[in-house]
Protein backbone atom coordinates (compact mmCIF):
# COMPACT_ATOMS: atom_id res chain seq x y z
CA UNK A 1 0.00 0.00 0.00
CA UNK A 2 1.15 3.81 -0.82
CA UNK A 3 0.50 6.48 1.68
CA UNK A 4 1.38 9.50 0.49
CA UNK A 5 0.52 12.42 3.16
CA UNK A 6 -0.33 15.89 1.05
CA UNK A 7 1.26 18.77 2.75
CA UNK A 8 -2.38 20.22 2.68
CA UNK A 9 -3.06 17.44 5.15
CA UNK A 10 -5.20 18.75 8.45
CA UNK A 11 -3.53 18.86 11.47
CA UNK A 12 -4.29 16.12 14.01
CA UNK A 13 -5.13 16.65 17.43
CA UNK A 14 -5.72 13.77 20.23
CA UNK A 15 -7.16 15.43 22.89
CA UNK A 16 -7.67 14.58 27.09
CA UNK A 17 -5.06 11.65 27.14
CA UNK A 18 -2.87 10.37 29.40
CA UNK A 19 0.71 10.63 27.87
CA UNK A 20 3.69 8.69 29.43
CA UNK A 21 7.18 9.63 29.84
CA UNK A 22 8.77 6.43 28.92
CA UNK A 23 12.18 8.39 30.70
CA UNK A 24 10.77 9.08 33.98
CA UNK A 25 8.15 6.88 34.18
CA UNK A 26 5.38 9.76 35.15
CA UNK A 27 1.79 9.61 33.22
CA UNK A 28 0.92 13.28 32.37
CA UNK A 29 -3.43 13.30 31.86
CA UNK A 30 -5.97 15.46 30.58
CA UNK A 31 -3.31 16.45 27.56
CA UNK A 32 -3.47 17.55 23.79
CA UNK A 33 -0.91 16.04 21.15
CA UNK A 34 -1.01 17.83 18.15
CA UNK A 35 0.45 16.56 15.22
CA UNK A 36 1.29 18.23 12.13
CA UNK A 37 2.28 16.69 8.76
CA UNK A 38 4.83 13.93 10.50
CA UNK A 39 5.66 15.97 13.73
CA UNK A 40 4.54 16.18 16.82
CA UNK A 41 4.05 20.42 17.25
CA UNK A 42 2.43 20.50 20.77
CA UNK A 43 2.53 18.45 23.74
CA UNK A 44 0.78 19.66 27.08
CA UNK A 45 -2.49 20.71 29.08
CA UNK A 46 -3.20 24.17 27.40
CA UNK A 47 -2.20 22.55 23.58
CA UNK A 48 -3.79 24.96 20.83
CA UNK A 49 -5.58 22.98 18.46
CA UNK A 50 -5.34 24.66 15.00
CA UNK A 51 -8.60 25.61 13.08
CA UNK A 52 -9.62 22.29 11.20
CA UNK A 53 -7.67 20.04 12.80
CA UNK A 54 -8.70 16.67 12.66
CA UNK A 55 -9.77 16.19 16.53
CA UNK A 56 -9.60 12.33 18.17
CA UNK A 57 -11.02 12.27 21.86
CA UNK A 58 -9.15 9.94 23.76
CA UNK A 59 -10.31 10.48 27.06
CA UNK A 60 -9.42 7.20 29.33
CA UNK A 61 -6.76 6.25 26.65
CA UNK A 62 -3.26 6.40 27.07
CA UNK A 63 -0.25 7.26 24.63
CA UNK A 64 3.35 6.09 24.50
CA UNK A 65 5.99 6.28 21.55
CA UNK A 66 5.63 3.46 19.12
CA UNK A 67 7.73 0.31 20.12
CA UNK A 68 10.70 -0.69 17.93
CA UNK A 69 11.43 -4.36 17.62
CA UNK A 70 15.69 -4.42 17.91
CA UNK A 71 15.92 -8.19 16.11
CA UNK A 72 13.46 -8.68 13.81
CA UNK A 73 13.63 -10.61 10.23
CA UNK A 74 10.98 -8.59 8.85
CA UNK A 75 12.53 -7.53 5.53
CA UNK A 76 12.14 -10.48 3.68
CA UNK A 77 8.56 -10.91 4.78
CA UNK A 78 8.05 -7.02 4.07
CA UNK A 79 4.49 -7.64 1.92
CA UNK A 80 2.77 -9.01 5.24
CA UNK A 81 5.37 -8.20 8.12
CA UNK A 82 5.10 -4.85 7.12
CA UNK A 83 1.37 -4.79 8.05
CA UNK A 84 1.48 -7.13 10.98
CA UNK A 85 4.07 -4.77 12.98
CA UNK A 86 1.93 -1.35 12.23
CA UNK A 87 -1.24 -3.07 13.13
CA UNK A 88 0.53 -4.04 16.46
CA UNK A 89 2.19 -1.16 17.21
CA UNK A 90 5.66 -1.76 15.76
CA UNK A 91 6.50 1.35 13.87
CA UNK A 92 10.19 0.61 13.55
CA UNK A 93 12.33 -2.46 13.70
CA UNK A 94 16.02 -3.43 12.69
CA UNK A 95 16.90 -5.89 10.85
CA UNK A 96 20.29 -7.83 11.35
CA UNK A 97 20.18 -10.39 7.94
CA UNK A 98 17.82 -9.32 5.20
CA UNK A 99 18.82 -11.36 1.65
CA UNK A 100 17.04 -8.73 -0.15
CA UNK A 101 19.44 -6.83 -2.08
CA UNK A 102 21.28 -3.69 -0.78
CA UNK A 103 19.85 -1.03 -3.01
CA UNK A 104 16.36 -2.80 -2.74
CA UNK A 105 16.49 -1.91 0.97
CA UNK A 106 17.97 1.12 1.22
CA UNK A 107 15.29 2.44 -1.49
CA UNK A 108 12.85 1.06 0.58
CA UNK A 109 14.17 2.46 3.70
CA UNK A 110 14.00 6.03 2.34
CA UNK A 111 11.00 5.67 0.53
CA UNK A 112 9.43 4.34 3.86
CA UNK A 113 11.08 7.74 6.04
CA UNK A 114 9.85 10.08 3.35
CA UNK A 115 6.13 8.88 3.84
CA UNK A 116 6.20 7.59 0.62
CA UNK A 117 5.63 3.76 1.32
CA UNK A 118 3.48 2.21 3.97
CA UNK A 119 5.15 0.60 6.79
CA UNK A 120 7.29 0.57 9.97
CA UNK A 121 10.64 2.96 9.46
CA UNK A 122 13.36 0.47 9.65
CA UNK A 123 17.76 0.39 9.79
CA UNK A 124 19.18 -2.72 8.47
CA UNK A 125 22.60 -4.42 8.08
CA UNK A 126 22.19 -6.89 4.71
CA UNK A 127 23.74 -10.07 4.65
CA UNK A 128 25.18 -11.82 7.80
CA UNK A 129 29.24 -12.29 7.87
CA UNK A 130 30.74 -15.32 8.65
CA UNK A 131 33.66 -17.30 9.49
CA UNK A 132 34.77 -20.66 7.42
CA UNK A 133 32.78 -22.95 6.99
CA UNK A 134 29.68 -20.15 7.15
CA UNK A 135 26.88 -21.42 8.90
CA UNK A 136 24.33 -21.09 6.72
CA UNK A 137 23.77 -20.69 2.64
CA UNK A 138 22.78 -17.37 2.51
CA UNK A 139 25.60 -15.81 4.88
CA UNK A 140 28.88 -14.35 3.51
CA UNK A 141 32.03 -15.74 4.55
CA UNK A 142 35.48 -13.49 5.35
CA UNK A 143 38.55 -15.38 6.44
CA UNK A 144 40.91 -12.11 6.19
CA UNK A 145 41.14 -8.74 8.35
CA UNK A 146 41.43 -6.63 4.62
CA UNK A 147 38.74 -8.54 3.18
CA UNK A 148 36.87 -7.49 5.98
CA UNK A 149 37.88 -4.15 6.00
CA UNK A 150 37.31 -3.87 2.54
CA UNK A 151 33.55 -5.29 2.98
CA UNK A 152 32.66 -2.85 5.53
CA UNK A 153 33.74 0.16 3.60
CA UNK A 154 31.28 -1.32 0.60
CA UNK A 155 28.66 -1.91 2.72
CA UNK A 156 28.67 1.66 4.47
CA UNK A 157 29.41 3.51 0.87
CA UNK A 158 25.90 1.00 -0.31
CA UNK A 159 23.93 2.74 2.18
CA UNK A 160 23.73 0.13 4.68
CA UNK A 161 23.28 1.14 8.85
CA UNK A 162 25.37 -1.73 10.54
CA UNK A 163 27.06 -4.50 10.00
CA UNK A 164 26.21 -7.79 11.75
CA UNK A 165 28.91 -10.90 12.42
CA UNK A 166 28.40 -14.05 13.54
CA UNK A 167 29.55 -17.20 15.79
CA UNK A 168 32.75 -18.51 13.53
CA UNK A 169 34.46 -15.44 12.74
CA UNK A 170 38.49 -15.87 13.61
CA UNK A 171 39.78 -13.24 16.15
CA UNK A 172 41.75 -11.76 14.17
CA UNK A 173 39.09 -10.98 11.40
CA UNK A 174 36.56 -9.65 14.17
CA UNK A 175 39.06 -7.49 15.98
CA UNK A 176 39.99 -6.14 12.55
CA UNK A 177 35.87 -5.90 12.11
CA UNK A 178 35.51 -4.03 15.11
CA UNK A 179 38.58 -1.21 14.34
CA UNK A 180 37.36 -0.76 11.44
CA UNK A 181 33.39 -0.46 12.59
CA UNK A 182 35.34 2.61 14.96
CA UNK A 183 36.89 4.18 11.66
CA UNK A 184 33.62 4.40 9.57
CA UNK A 185 31.49 5.14 12.43
CA UNK A 186 29.16 2.34 11.91
CA UNK A 187 28.19 -0.09 14.68
CA UNK A 188 29.30 -3.80 14.56
CA UNK A 189 26.53 -6.06 16.34
CA UNK A 190 25.52 -9.84 16.55
CA UNK A 191 26.56 -12.44 17.93
CA UNK A 192 30.02 -12.90 19.64
CA UNK A 193 32.50 -15.68 17.61
CA UNK A 194 33.28 -18.28 19.59
CA UNK A 195 37.45 -16.98 19.29
CA UNK A 196 36.66 -14.31 21.54
CA UNK A 197 34.76 -13.46 25.35
CA UNK A 198 31.82 -11.35 25.23
CA UNK A 199 33.76 -9.41 27.32
CA UNK A 200 36.59 -9.14 25.08
CA UNK A 201 33.96 -8.19 22.40
CA UNK A 202 32.79 -5.18 24.23
CA UNK A 203 36.30 -3.88 25.11
CA UNK A 204 36.89 -3.93 21.20
CA UNK A 205 33.85 -1.87 20.88
CA UNK A 206 30.97 -4.44 19.83
CA UNK A 207 27.67 -2.03 19.85
CA UNK A 208 25.22 -4.75 20.57
CA UNK A 209 25.57 -8.48 21.25
CA UNK A 210 22.22 -10.83 20.63
CA UNK A 211 20.65 -13.46 22.18
CA UNK A 212 20.35 -14.66 25.66
CA UNK A 213 20.28 -18.73 24.28
CA UNK A 214 24.07 -17.54 22.51
CA UNK A 215 25.54 -15.73 25.38
CA UNK A 216 24.21 -16.66 28.52
CA UNK A 217 27.43 -18.69 28.49
CA UNK A 218 29.15 -15.31 29.22
CA UNK A 219 27.32 -15.46 32.39
CA UNK A 220 28.45 -18.86 33.64
CA UNK A 221 31.92 -19.54 35.30
CA UNK A 222 32.75 -22.34 32.76
CA UNK A 223 32.70 -19.88 29.96
CA UNK A 224 35.77 -20.91 28.38
CA UNK A 225 35.21 -24.60 28.60
CA UNK A 226 31.63 -23.81 26.97
CA UNK A 227 33.40 -22.09 23.63
CA UNK A 228 35.53 -24.90 23.70
CA UNK A 229 32.97 -27.36 23.11
CA UNK A 230 31.17 -24.68 20.83
CA UNK A 231 33.94 -24.46 18.78
CA UNK A 232 34.31 -28.69 18.72
CA UNK A 233 31.10 -28.61 17.24
CA UNK A 234 32.00 -26.95 13.89
CA UNK A 235 34.32 -29.90 13.05
CA UNK A 236 32.62 -32.24 14.56
CA UNK A 237 29.62 -30.87 12.58
CA UNK A 238 31.79 -31.13 9.17
CA UNK A 239 33.10 -34.46 9.63
CA UNK A 240 28.90 -35.60 9.78
CA UNK A 241 29.65 -37.20 13.51
CA UNK A 242 26.03 -37.03 14.46
CA UNK A 243 26.64 -38.86 18.37
CA UNK A 244 29.48 -36.90 19.21
CA UNK A 245 27.81 -33.67 18.10
CA UNK A 246 24.70 -34.57 20.25
CA UNK A 247 27.04 -35.67 22.86
CA UNK A 248 29.19 -32.70 22.96
CA UNK A 249 26.27 -30.15 22.52
CA UNK A 250 24.32 -31.46 25.18
CA UNK A 251 27.92 -31.23 27.15
CA UNK A 252 27.91 -27.68 27.02
CA UNK A 253 24.74 -27.31 27.17
CA UNK A 254 24.58 -29.18 30.95
CA UNK A 255 28.13 -26.96 31.95
CA UNK A 256 25.89 -23.57 30.86
CA UNK A 257 23.02 -24.70 33.53
CA UNK A 258 24.72 -25.57 35.91
CA UNK A 259 27.87 -22.93 36.35
CA UNK A 260 25.51 -19.91 35.41
CA UNK A 261 26.10 -16.83 37.75
CA UNK A 262 24.25 -14.15 38.59
CA UNK A 263 27.19 -11.90 40.43
CA UNK A 264 29.31 -13.13 37.25
CA UNK A 265 26.49 -11.47 35.34
CA UNK A 266 26.03 -8.37 36.73
CA UNK A 267 29.77 -8.16 36.63
CA UNK A 268 29.81 -8.61 32.79
CA UNK A 269 26.50 -5.65 32.71
CA UNK A 270 28.86 -3.32 34.48
CA UNK A 271 31.54 -3.77 31.63
CA UNK A 272 29.01 -3.34 29.47
CA UNK A 273 28.08 -0.50 30.98
CA UNK A 274 31.15 0.97 30.41
CA UNK A 275 31.63 0.05 26.89
CA UNK A 276 28.23 1.17 25.80
CA UNK A 277 27.17 -2.31 24.74
CA UNK A 278 23.92 -3.06 24.00
CA UNK A 279 22.21 -6.13 25.02
CA UNK A 280 19.35 -7.79 22.68
CA UNK A 281 17.93 -10.58 24.61
CA UNK A 282 14.62 -12.32 22.09
CA UNK A 283 13.82 -14.32 25.04
CA UNK A 284 10.47 -15.09 23.39
CA UNK A 285 12.67 -17.23 20.66
CA UNK A 286 12.75 -19.94 23.47
CA UNK A 287 9.11 -20.05 23.45
CA UNK A 288 9.04 -23.41 22.29
CA UNK A 289 13.32 -24.41 21.70
CA UNK A 290 13.28 -25.47 25.39
CA UNK A 291 9.42 -26.55 25.58
CA UNK A 292 9.21 -30.15 24.93
CA UNK A 293 5.34 -30.93 24.55
CA UNK A 294 3.77 -34.40 23.81
CA UNK A 295 1.79 -34.47 20.51
CA UNK A 296 -0.91 -35.17 22.24
CA UNK A 297 -0.91 -34.04 25.04
CA UNK A 298 -3.81 -31.20 25.61
CA UNK A 299 -1.01 -28.55 25.99
CA UNK A 300 0.20 -29.55 22.46
CA UNK A 301 -2.83 -29.06 20.90
CA UNK A 302 -4.20 -26.28 22.45
CA UNK A 303 -0.76 -24.50 20.95
CA UNK A 304 -2.21 -25.32 17.85
CA UNK A 305 -5.09 -23.22 18.34
CA UNK A 306 -3.40 -19.73 18.09
CA UNK A 307 -5.73 -17.34 16.62
CA UNK A 308 -2.31 -15.59 15.61
CA UNK A 309 -1.53 -18.88 13.17
CA UNK A 310 -4.31 -17.15 10.52
CA UNK A 311 -0.80 -14.96 9.93
CA UNK A 312 1.28 -18.13 9.04
CA UNK A 313 1.32 -20.16 6.18
CA UNK A 314 -0.45 -23.28 6.29
CA UNK A 315 2.68 -25.17 5.21
CA UNK A 316 4.87 -23.42 7.87
CA UNK A 317 2.34 -24.26 10.49
CA UNK A 318 2.92 -27.96 9.34
CA UNK A 319 6.58 -27.73 9.49
CA UNK A 320 6.53 -25.82 13.02
CA UNK A 321 4.29 -28.61 13.79
CA UNK A 322 6.62 -31.21 12.66
CA UNK A 323 9.82 -30.22 14.50
CA UNK A 324 7.68 -29.57 17.40
CA UNK A 325 6.90 -33.14 17.16
CA UNK A 326 10.60 -34.68 16.17
CA UNK A 327 11.90 -32.69 19.45
CA UNK A 328 9.78 -34.11 21.86
CA UNK A 329 10.65 -37.27 20.05
CA UNK A 330 13.98 -37.08 20.52
CA UNK A 331 13.86 -35.79 23.96
CA UNK A 332 11.21 -39.13 24.91
CA UNK A 333 13.87 -41.47 22.70
CA UNK A 334 17.45 -39.96 23.18
CA UNK A 335 17.66 -39.34 26.68
CA UNK A 336 15.58 -42.45 28.30
CA UNK A 337 18.16 -44.10 29.19
CA UNK A 338 20.41 -43.48 31.75
CA UNK A 339 20.28 -41.01 35.52
CA UNK A 340 19.46 -38.23 32.93
CA UNK A 341 16.24 -39.83 31.50
CA UNK A 342 13.49 -37.85 29.91
CA UNK A 343 12.12 -36.49 33.05
CA UNK A 344 15.71 -35.02 34.22
CA UNK A 345 15.61 -33.61 30.81
CA UNK A 346 12.47 -31.10 30.94
CA UNK A 347 13.34 -30.37 34.45
CA UNK A 348 16.77 -29.18 32.93
CA UNK A 349 15.53 -27.24 30.11
CA UNK A 350 12.72 -25.97 32.69
CA UNK A 351 16.17 -24.34 34.52
CA UNK A 352 17.37 -23.14 31.33
CA UNK A 353 14.69 -21.15 30.40
CA UNK A 354 14.78 -19.94 33.96
CA UNK A 355 18.41 -19.13 33.79
CA UNK A 356 17.43 -17.03 30.67
CA UNK A 357 14.55 -15.28 31.83
CA UNK A 358 16.64 -14.23 34.61
CA UNK A 359 19.49 -13.22 32.34
CA UNK A 360 18.62 -9.65 31.37
CA UNK A 361 17.62 -8.59 34.48
CA UNK A 362 21.12 -9.62 36.04
CA UNK A 363 23.14 -7.14 33.49
CA UNK A 364 20.87 -4.45 34.23
CA UNK A 365 21.52 -4.80 37.53
CA UNK A 366 25.44 -4.01 36.78
CA UNK A 367 23.72 -1.35 34.49
CA UNK A 368 24.02 -3.18 31.16
CA UNK A 369 21.42 -1.07 28.40
CA UNK A 370 19.09 -3.32 27.19
CA UNK A 371 17.18 -3.71 23.91
CA UNK A 372 13.85 -5.61 23.50
CA UNK A 373 13.66 -7.93 19.89
CA UNK A 374 12.24 -11.39 18.78
CA UNK A 375 14.01 -12.55 16.27
CA UNK A 376 10.89 -13.95 14.34
CA UNK A 377 11.68 -14.51 10.76
CA UNK A 378 8.64 -16.94 10.21
CA UNK A 379 10.51 -19.92 10.33
CA UNK A 380 11.25 -20.43 14.82
CA UNK A 381 7.74 -21.94 15.50
CA UNK A 382 5.23 -19.39 17.43
CA UNK A 383 7.30 -16.29 16.41
CA UNK A 384 4.74 -13.56 15.03
CA UNK A 385 5.99 -10.56 13.13
CA UNK A 386 4.48 -7.76 15.36
CA UNK A 387 2.99 -9.94 18.12
CA UNK A 388 5.66 -11.10 19.83
CA UNK A 389 7.34 -7.96 20.82
CA UNK A 390 4.50 -8.21 23.15
CA UNK A 391 5.46 -11.45 23.84
CA UNK A 392 9.07 -9.57 24.69
CA UNK A 393 8.26 -7.66 26.91
CA UNK A 394 6.05 -9.73 28.98
CA UNK A 395 9.04 -12.03 29.57
CA UNK A 396 11.49 -9.38 30.02
CA UNK A 397 9.22 -8.21 33.37
CA UNK A 398 8.56 -12.13 34.15
CA UNK A 399 12.66 -12.33 34.55
CA UNK A 400 12.80 -9.42 36.64
CA UNK A 401 12.42 -6.07 34.85
CA UNK A 402 9.84 -3.58 36.20
CA UNK A 403 7.27 -2.55 33.32
CA UNK A 404 9.09 0.76 33.10
CA UNK A 405 12.44 -0.55 31.98
CA UNK A 406 10.74 -3.32 29.48
CA UNK A 407 9.04 -0.37 27.57
CA UNK A 408 11.92 1.93 27.88
CA UNK A 409 14.05 -1.36 25.74
CA UNK A 410 11.42 -0.50 23.25
CA UNK A 411 10.82 3.14 22.69
CA UNK A 412 13.74 5.39 24.22
CA UNK A 413 16.24 2.82 24.41
CA UNK A 414 16.20 1.91 20.43
CA UNK A 415 16.16 5.59 20.13
CA UNK A 416 19.56 5.75 21.73
CA UNK A 417 21.29 3.54 20.20
CA UNK A 418 20.46 5.02 16.79
CA UNK A 419 21.84 8.05 17.99
CA UNK A 420 18.30 9.36 17.02
CA UNK A 421 16.84 10.63 20.75
CA UNK A 422 15.92 13.91 19.61
CA UNK A 423 13.30 12.64 17.41
CA UNK A 424 12.28 9.45 17.96
CA UNK A 425 11.35 7.64 21.18
CA UNK A 426 9.51 9.91 23.73
CA UNK A 427 6.02 11.46 22.58
CA UNK A 428 7.80 15.27 22.94
CA UNK A 429 7.43 18.35 21.04
CA UNK A 430 9.45 18.67 17.44
CA UNK A 431 9.36 14.39 17.35
CA UNK A 432 8.43 12.07 14.61
CA UNK A 433 5.12 11.40 15.07
CA UNK A 434 4.99 7.60 15.72
CA UNK A 435 2.44 6.62 18.42
CA UNK A 436 0.43 3.96 20.08
CA UNK A 437 -2.54 5.13 21.77
CA UNK A 438 -3.77 2.32 24.55
CA UNK A 439 -6.78 1.30 26.30
CA UNK A 440 -4.97 1.36 29.53
CA UNK A 441 -1.48 2.31 31.45
CA UNK A 442 1.41 -0.14 30.19
CA UNK A 443 3.14 0.76 33.56
CA UNK A 444 0.46 -0.58 35.69
CA UNK A 445 0.64 -4.00 33.85
CA UNK A 446 2.71 -4.45 30.49
CA UNK A 447 0.82 -6.85 28.94
CA UNK A 448 -1.61 -3.54 28.24
CA UNK A 449 1.09 -2.53 25.14
CA UNK A 450 -1.54 -5.75 23.54
CA UNK A 451 -4.62 -3.52 24.33
CA UNK A 452 -4.18 -0.96 21.20
CA UNK A 453 -6.91 1.10 20.15
CA UNK A 454 -4.97 3.30 17.76
CA UNK A 455 -1.63 3.75 16.22
CA UNK A 456 -0.12 6.66 14.75
CA UNK A 457 2.10 6.03 11.69
CA UNK A 458 4.39 9.05 10.65
CA UNK A 459 1.67 10.90 11.35
CA UNK A 460 -0.98 8.94 9.86
CA UNK A 461 -4.07 8.13 12.29
CA UNK A 462 -4.95 4.38 12.00
CA UNK A 463 -7.85 3.57 14.09
CA UNK A 464 -8.71 0.30 15.69
CA UNK A 465 -11.00 -0.73 12.64
CA UNK A 466 -8.14 0.27 10.08
CA UNK A 467 -5.89 -1.70 12.34
CA UNK A 468 -7.96 -4.68 11.69
CA UNK A 469 -7.95 -4.29 7.82
CA UNK A 470 -4.04 -4.42 7.93
CA UNK A 471 -4.34 -7.78 9.81
CA UNK A 472 -7.22 -9.08 7.47
CA UNK A 473 -5.10 -8.25 4.36
CA UNK A 474 -1.79 -9.84 5.86
CA UNK A 475 -3.67 -12.77 6.86
CA UNK A 476 -5.09 -12.90 3.04
CA UNK A 477 -1.89 -12.57 2.13
CA UNK A 478 0.36 -15.22 3.53
CA UNK A 479 -2.53 -17.88 2.53
CA UNK A 480 -1.68 -16.80 -1.39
Amino acid sequence: EAARREPSSPALALTHVSVVNVESGQVSHDYTVVISGTRIVAVGPRARIPVGARVINARGKVLIPGLWDMHSHSLDRWEWSSLLNVANGVTGFRDPGAVKPTDEIVRLRRSVGAGHTFGPRFVASGTIIDGSPKSRATYVAIDSPLAMRAEMQQRQRAGLDFIKVYTRLSRDVFLAAADEAKRLGIPLTGHVPLAITAAEASDAGMRSIEHSYRHRMACATAEDEIRRLLRDLIAIGVAGEDQRYAATEDSAFVLGLNSYSPERCRQLGERFARNGTWFVPTLVEMQTRFVSEYPLSDEFKNRFKDPRLRYVAPERVLEWRTAMTLDAGIVQGQFSYGPRGPDSLLAERAREVANRLRMPADLQRGGALLLAGTDVDNRFPFLFFGFSLHDELALLVKGGLTPLAALQSATINPARFLGREQELGTVAEGNLADLVLLDANPLDNIGNTRRIAAVVLNGRYLSRAELDRLLDRAAAIVKR
